[in-house]
């Protein structure tokens, strides 16, 4: 638009130039003429300044000459004391016995002004129109777009573990219209396998326990009997250990599953200083036989969730703080109203906080831990509105969760 606006002034100030010059010329012609006609009745030339604003010059010539000749011409003004356009008429006129050369030449002083005042004009055509567009934008585009980020909005709050498919705001727009409908057909497909493959997840984790119990009866009975070899106890005890590993990761998977359900859905007040005093009775000999020293500073807090899950995030945290600790290593615990901060030493090297909570996440590829044990303190964490977050500050790997306190204590 701005480059079709300085043509069209560039146009527009041609044109309006040529009318101008044309006008000018024949202006000069009517002045011509009044002189032919004074000469005609007088016998003398008339005086420049009766002719108001032009300049009339005679030379005489020998001759006369027919040709009558129009010039645009540049010259010094001697009354502005600066160049100026002048526009000329110059033919031939007889005055008495004698022939002369007729100059008349008019300062073309509307052109420079012309020219500004096309510039400024196109300028201001320019900005009322760049401020009208953006008026436009706020006004008319906004409210064309606002059926696609209600859209946009509404995507956020969906989430594939819970809730209803949210329902997209009508529009009369075809292409949003369209672009509402793929979208809640995606929706619907991505929850319904999402669906499915949770339920085959906890099926199949349900239908795994049985035979996994079968094999471990069966494998202790075997490992009981005495004619046994030290080459066969040896393979067996290895077969043990791996159906017990499978076993956990079986129930920390089955465990996930529920967790995501919200079957754990039942809450009530828990007072986590005396739940956690019991934790602490139960991992100490534990902790002792490694040589961990327990350093715990408990005080009131009362957290409203379930007990259940809170049971499971303590035995996670404090099973990976003595898991993950090393001979004479020590563990902090620090217990407020609203904070629990459990550290533990260990590795000399910072978690990788990118992937810290994610599933089957290992610290080291030949640990025999299953890596679940974070994701679910993440999964009961959220579930329970507790916020967690993990820092090192070079000796101790440290754990805080934090809640948010209501006016009832829970």
């Amino acid at each position: 638009m701005a480059i079709l606006f300085v043509l069209t002034a560039g146009s527009y100030y041609l044109m309006i130039n040529r009318i101008f010059v044309h006008e000018l010329d024949e202006e000069l012609n009517d002045y011509k003429h009044k002189i032919e006609v004074f000469a005609k009745r007088y016998g003398k030339a008339p005086e420049p300044g009766a002719l108001e604003d032009l300049r009339v010059l005679y030379e005489p010539v020998t001759k006369a000459s027919g040709d009558v000749r129009y010039d645009l011409v540049r010259k010094f003004d001697p009354e502005e004391k600066e160049m100026e356009n002048f526009c000329q008429l110059i033919y031939t006129q007889a005055i008495g016995d004698q022939f002369y050369k007729v100059t008349i030449e008019k300062p073309v002083e509307g052109i420079r002004l012309l020219t500004k005042t096309i510039v400024y004009a196109t300028i201001a055509m320019l900005l009322a129109i760049v401020f009208i567009s953006l008026l436009l934008n706020q006004m008319v585009l906004k409210r064309l777009w606002r059926p696609f980020y209600n859209s946009i909005q509404a995507i956020k709050t969906f989430k594939l573990r819970g809730g209803d498919i949210p329902k997209l705001p009508p529009t009369r727009i075809d292409e949003f219209s369209f672009l509402n409908d793929s979208l809640s057909q995606t929706m619907e497909s991505a929850k319904t396998e999402y669906r499915i493959l949770k339920e085959f997840t906890e099926n199949a984790s349900h239908e795994v326990q049985t035979p996994l119990a079968i094999i471990r009866s069966k494998l202790d009975l075997l490992i009981q009997e005495e004619n046994l070899s030290e080459k066969q106890v040896e393979l067996l005890t290895g077969v043990y250990g791996a159906v017990k590993r499978i076993s956990r990761l079986n129930q920390s998977l089955l465990l996930l599953a529920k967790i995501e359900n919200h079957q754990y859905a039942v809450t009530g007040p828990i007072n986590l200083k005396t739940v956690i005093s019991d934790k602490l009775d139960q991992f100490r000999e534990f902790w002792n036989d490694n040589r961990i020293q327990i350093s715990s500073h408990l005080e009131e807090s009362l957290i409203n969730a379930n007990a259940d899950l809170i049971d499971v995030l303590l035995n996670n945290l404090l099973s990976n703080a003595g898991l993950h600790n090393r001979k004479n290593g020590k563990i902090n615990i620090h217990l407020k109203s609203d904070q629990l901060m459990i550290s533990n030493t260990g590795s000399l090297h910072e978690l990788d906080k990118e992937r810290l909570f994610s599933r089957f996440y290992k610290q080291a590829m030949q640990s025999p831990h299953n890596g679940l044990g974070l994701s679910i303190i993440k999964q009961i964490c959220d579930q329970s509105n507790i916020h967690v977050q993990y820092s090192f500050d070079g000796i101790f790997h440290r754990f805080t969760l934090t809640w948010v306190m209501t006016e009832a204590g829970n």
